[in-house]
């Protein structure tokens, strides 16, 4: 086991830290969140070359996809918190029945406390700083809990983050399991964890210990799904594209592709010439393509492949330990029963199954676990009759990836995918309590309310609250000399035109 990086008593003095500092009530203000939320962007603008660098030494990732992956799709989300921050604090007025009258009602949303981000290696800026920000939009302290696997990504994250943010409401943890572990033994007013199945059993039990809430962004097996009218070059490079951006290692990309029957050599053939288009024979070659995030995932990805049985259609170059090159392939046809369509593939390879229907196509999703994202190339109609028949955390039609990035669609799993969401509004509402609050007037007490209670009472209060309040003779009346007033005005008027 890796020796400590930051012990128990620094973990429990930080946590000490961010809750009193909560206690005084100043992140609660809108000028503090703003603030804070400048900073961040600050820090993204003026300190992108870093980033971009922490991130290509991790995961060998092109600049391009590092750019807009890690800081610019930060920056627009830090924007549109910005614009919308000081609507949805404000206090939201809904209606009061009739019973609780004379009183207005109110919902507040304030901030839940002291929050725990614990994020991944896979996008190690945007997915620390996504859940940071939205925490801080809704007025929470945070503590940020970056991987360690990604390293040179943690420790710009560490040296970084404080020269910018307050450091009594905003801290950040260093460190791996044991480091981890102290953090969820405290206790905390939400947990966001995004990452896989397994270590997020571990994070909701330990939440469960203080009944602390939990955000778990997971992934699992996106099915992505190309039916007859589908435009085949749009949607091979849309897929690929998805696919194989960071070598694959993205919870939502697609993770293996139902191909209608009719259109499978096409699809394949189109495939083929898109990728050597792309990346040429070899692309270990290309700048354009990314690199596993160690050598213990490189063995995963490359063992998916060799025990899936199927046909392999096209691979771009040899799979090299030492470089963590794993290149782009498509398996045509795997075992059923493999691997490769068992487990969340987090790599760049991309198997194909052909399928004959929509029915079928709605059955292989639902016989399994319910995905983070859903795509669908082809006829809208046809994309939405298999929405209705599956379940997905979300899902993007003739495209993939980009629903992702719009702040007003909200982002989370289902099942083993996940729970909770985040992005925009959706994040700020989940890192807030949503309070409800009545006021009610006291010039009015009716004394039906209050013992000694009688049948009578009883009566008045049913009427009140589930009806009839007037019983269908008087409605009818009533209504009857609305329709003879109704007549009168109506004549007078025509009367006064002549």
């Amino acid at each position: 086991m890796s020796p400590r990086v930051t012990s128990d008593e620094a973990i429990a003095a930080a946590h000490a830290q961010l809750v009193a500092t909560f206690q005084t009530g100043r992140t609660k203000t809108f000028e503090w969140r703003k603030a804070q939320l400048e900073a961040m962007r600050r820090l993204a603008v003026e300190r992108a070359p870093e980033m971009t660098a922490a991130v290509a030494a991790d995961l060998g990732r092109p600049k391009l996809e590092a750019v807009i992956g890690e800081v610019s799709v930060n920056i627009a989300e830090i924007d549109h918190l910005l614009k919308h921050l000081s609507t949805w604090m404000k206090r939201e007025s809904v209606g009061t029945p009739l019973l609780q009258q004379p009183a207005r009602s109110e919902v507040i949303r304030e901030p839940k406390g002291v929050v725990l981000v614990i994020s991944p290696w896979n996008f190690p800026l945007n997915l620390s700083m996504g859940g940071m920000m939205a925490a801080i939009a809704a007025g929470n302290c945070v503590l940020l809990k970056p991987s360690e696997v990604a390293s040179h990504s943690e420790k710009v994250l560490a040296e970084l983050l404080p020269q910018y943010l307050d450091n009594d409401a905003i801290k950040v943890v260093v460190g791996g399991v044991e480091e981890s572990t102290a953090l969820l033994k405290l206790r905390w007013d939400h947990i966001m964890y995004t990452g896989n199945g397994v270590v997020a059993r571990v994070v909701a039990r330990a939440a469960a210990e203080h009944l602390t809430p939990c955000t778990l962004e997971l992934g699992g097996k996106s099915p992505t799904v190309i039916l007859p009218g589908a435009n085949i070059p749009v949607a091979v490079k849309r897929i690929l594209a998805g696919k194989f951006m960071n070598a694959g290692q993205i919870c939502i990309a697609p993770d293996y592709v139902l191909v209608h029957k009719d259109i499978e050599a096409a699809v394949i053939q189109e495939i083929q010439t898109t990728i050597k288009v792309w990346y040429g024979d070899d692309a270990s070659t290309s700048t354009s393509f990314g690199r596993i995030i160690n050598e213990r995932h490189f063995s995963r990805v490359k063992s998916l492949v060799d025990s899936a049985s199927g046909q392999v259609v096209v691979q771009a170059g040899t799979p090299d330990q030492t470089t963590k090159f794993m290149p782009p392939t498509v398996v045509r046809a795997p075992a059923a029963d493999s691997p490769l369509m068992k487990e969340e593939i987090f790599g760049p390879v991309l198997p194909m199954c052909a399928v004959g229907s929509v029915d079928e196509v709605v059955q292989y999703i639902n016989a399994g676990e319910k995905p983070l994202a859903l795509y669908i190339f082809g006829p809208e109609a046809a994309a939405d009759e298999i929405i209705a028949r599956t379940s997905s955390g979300g899902a993007c039609i003739n495209d993939t990836l980009f629903h992702f990035a719009n702040p007003d669609l909200p982002f989370g799993g289902i099942g083993e995918s996940g729970m909770g969401r985040y992005h925009g509004k959706w994040g700020f509402d989940e890192f807030s309590h949503i309070r409800g609050v009545m006021y009610r007037a006291t010039w009015v007490d009716l004394p039906q309310r209050y013992p000694p209670y009688t049948d009578a009472n009883l009566a008045l209060f049913q009427r009140v609250m589930v009806g009839p309040l007037l019983p269908d003779g008087v409605k009818r009346a009533l209504t009857a000399i609305g329709g003879v007033a109704a007549a009168g005005v109506a004549t007078l008027a025509f009367r006064s035109r002549l």
